[in-house]
């Protein structure tokens, strides 16, 4: 779980531009002062509250070729995913992930 939310990013920036210690923001944060530092010195540079981003790479679409191959698989051998994952990969030499 993340520590740091838009609305707890919003909340520093304010006790910074009021005056109050980075390190105490930082402990009643629970956070580093240089992440404290960090979201200061964007807000600085951009004039915008930082906002926090989603996290994790981007799904990738599976294409047609891959979907097909993994359904007539399936029908031949009717396992489950990660044993269809090691067959794949036996008698095709393609890997395609199994979740």
């Amino acid at each position: 779980m993340r520590k740091l939310n838009n609305k707890k990013i919003r909340w520093i920036i304010r006790e910074i531009e009021k005056g109050s210690s980075m390190v105490w923001i930082a402990q009643v944060q629970d956070v580093t002062r240089v992440r404290i530092w960090q979201l200061y010195n964007q807000y600085l540079s951009t004039g915008e509250i930082p906002k926090l981003r989603k996290p994790g790479k981007k799904p990738e679409p599976i294409s047609e070729v891959d979907r097909n191959l993994v359904n007539e698989m399936y029908e031949k051998h009717r396992v489950g995913p990660l044993a269809l994952e090691a067959k794949i990969k036996r008698e095709t030499g393609k890997h395609i992930p199994h979740n």
